[in-house]
């Protein structure tokens, strides 16, 4: 009689209790072998697992398995329906022992890390390796065991010491089945109700038969209601006048079985519309002429709402900014019929579709960068001399835009591969670098360009840009002659801006000046004793220099009396001949 795993697993575990006693753990070799060894047989479990997953997946075996699973331990639920495929079976147990050996390795790695137990380490090493071995996915898709008997799914749980409190076994017997199934717990409906989605089957079309009978009752009923109708509005009592409405406000009927039923449209509607009413159901407003067209519009609207504007919306044209019609901004090409771009190309017509018209804009787009169908490099019918090939490559697939704008026929791939001639220059660098005006960068015929909007904001002007080995033909070629003279002309450009800026800041050091040597002339002039360098003394002598003294001959010298202590708190000096104060700090 062959023992069971729980025994085997036990005297394993008795035996390596007294083997680990004996194994010298301090030594660091040993405990390095012990831990290769768990690591080995860990990566060993895994690669196990991972084989039987992708057996699992290769088989693809979509049989129906249900079984009926019972309720957890102490519940009072009923037991669940579980309706699945042994596919996906396989790969929930096969995911349940995957979770299992990672729990396994975290608690190993506290225990041994963190409290720094050795002993387990050869336990750990054989019982979850012997356990793998030993399980029913790897008897039955590793080994090639039959799936049946002790291997039958759904797998019964094993023996062991918890056995009695855990819950019962799987059923999968057929009246388990059928009694879960009328107990309406679990299986595809309660799965689908947890999910938010109840599947349904798709309808089938009716048949000609069924059609006609729908068809038929559908008139019957119609027909029904029709003359019920007919004799309802016979039985109706001509509508109140003013004189035979009550006093409370109720108009007074002749049958007294229709009170609380609802009145038919006819006897709530007003037939006579007042020819004063603005309202196309008025007769004044139907007159047709010969041509079959009105020959009479509405009314004019009264004298205090002439400030209201009424507007025809049928005219009118979406601009992304608002309604605007061709008399509010007749300046517009969008909103005239013979400008450039009409109104029907910026709008969906009424009569397409939202995929019509997708596909509208988008083989316009195509036309308009001549790209998919509309290129013309690809075009069986060109001739072999006549197509258009890369300057550089020979490559038929270029760039059109760039050959219509540019007139440079140049593929994709050399535009990236020599960026040195085909990259492109923004307005300003042309005109910093190349030293290029505007009327020169405004002429399409001298240098083309490729107008672009405006990265950094939407309402700004469009770019203009250049193409490099262009810019540099005409720059270095025809306009400055080398690239020595055009380094020449700007280097003189920004002697010239450096110089010019040194005179305005000169300019304005005179024009300070000035008026700081007009500021020392009146203080001179009114003081008493003033008096110049030339020795002249009375209230006309002038101070030649900034800083003259204001009464004496030679630079003003201030001399600082004693420091006093003024209301704020400050201790300050003051000189005895202008009466400059200074604030000073005493220590």
């Amino acid at each position: 009689m062959a023992l069971s795993p729980q025994v085997t697993n036990l005297i394993i575990i008795l035996g390596m209790m007294q083997v680990s006693k004996r194994i010298p753990f301090d030594d660091p070799t040993v405990l390095n072998y012990c831990r290769a060894g768990y690591i080995a047989s860990n990566l060993i479990i895994v690669s196990i697992y991972l084989y039987i997953q992708s057996i699992v997946n290769k088989k693809k075996d979509l049989t129906t398995l249900k079984y009926v699973e019972p309720a957890p331990m102490g519940s009072t639920e009923e037991p669940k329906l579980v309706t699945t495929t042994v596919k996906d079976y396989d790969l929930a147990q096969l995911k349940q022992l995957m979770r299992s050996q990672m729990m396994g390795i975290f608690m190993m790695g506290v225990m041994h890390l963190y409290f720094k137990y050795t002993n387990p380490l050869l336990i750990q090493s054989i019982i979850p390796l012997k356990g793998a071995f030993e399980a029913n996915l790897t008897k039955i898709h590793l080994f090639g065991q039959p799936a049946s008997g002790d291997l039958k799914r759904p797998f019964k749980q094993p023996a062991g010491f918890m056995s009695g409190l855990q819950s019962g076994p799987a059923q999968s017997d057929k009246k388990a089945v059928e009694s879960a199934e009328r107990a309406g717990r679990g299986g595809a409906k309660e799965e689908a109700s947890a999910a938010g989605t109840v599947p349904r089957r798709p309808p089938s079309p009716p048949t000609p038969e069924v059609a006609r009978r729908i068809e038929e009752s559908r008139l019957r009923a119609k027909a029904i209601r029709q003359q019920k109708e007919a004799e309802h509005k016979a039985a109706t009592p001509p509508r109140a006048t003013k004189s035979g409405a009550e006093a409370d406000g109720f108009v007074a009927t002749t049958e007294d079985n229709n009170a609380g039923k609802k009145r038919p449209y006819a006897s709530i509607s007003r037939a006579d519309v007042p020819a004063s009413n603005r309202d196309a159901r008025s007769p004044e407003n139907n007159k047709k002429d010969g041509a079959g067209k009105d020959d009479q519009q509405l009314r004019p609207i009264s004298r205090k709402f002439t400030k209201y504007v009424d507007y025809n919306f049928s005219a009118m044209t979406d601009t992304k900014g608002g309604f605007l019609s061709a008399e509010d901004d007749p300046w517009n090409k969008s909103m005239s019929s013979g400008g450039q771009a009409k109104p029907e190309e910026q709008q969906k017509p009424a009569n397409m579709t939202i995929d019509e018209w997708e596909r509208l804009q988008l083989i316009r787009k195509l036309q308009r960068t001549k790209a998919g169908p509309f290129e013309p490099g690809l075009s069986a019918l060109a001739d072999e001399k006549t197509r258009k090939k890369c300057r550089e490559c020979g490559s038929i697939e270029i760039d059109f835009v760039w050959e219509e704008t540019f007139g440079c026929a140049v593929c994709s791939g050399c535009k990236e591969k020599f960026p040195e001639k085909y990259s492109l220059l923004t307005k300003t660098e042309c005109k910093e670098d190349y030293l290029l005006t505007d009327p020169e960068l405004k002429d399409p015929e001298l240098l083309p360009h490729l107008s672009k909007p405006n990265p950094h904001k939407s309402h700004w002007h469009d770019m203009f840009l250049f193409l490099r080995y262009q810019v540099e033909e005409y720059a270095i070629g025809k306009k400055w002659g080398s690239a020595e003279a055009l380094d020449a002309e700007f280097e003189k450009r920004e002697e010239d801006k450096k110089r010019r800026k040194e005179a305005k800041f000169k300019e304005k050091l005179l024009e300070l000046k000035k008026k700081t040597r007009t500021e020392a002339f009146r203080r001179n002039n009114n003081h008493p004793k003033g008096g110049g360098i030339g020795g002249g003394s009375g209230l006309g002598a002038k101070a030649t220099k900034f800083g003259d003294s204001l009464g004496g001959n030679g630079k003003h010298v201030h001399e600082w009396g004693r420091a006093v202590e003024n209301e704020d708190g400050v201790t300050i000096q003051t000189c005895v001949t202008c009466n400059t104060e200074i604030e000073v700090m005493e220590f």
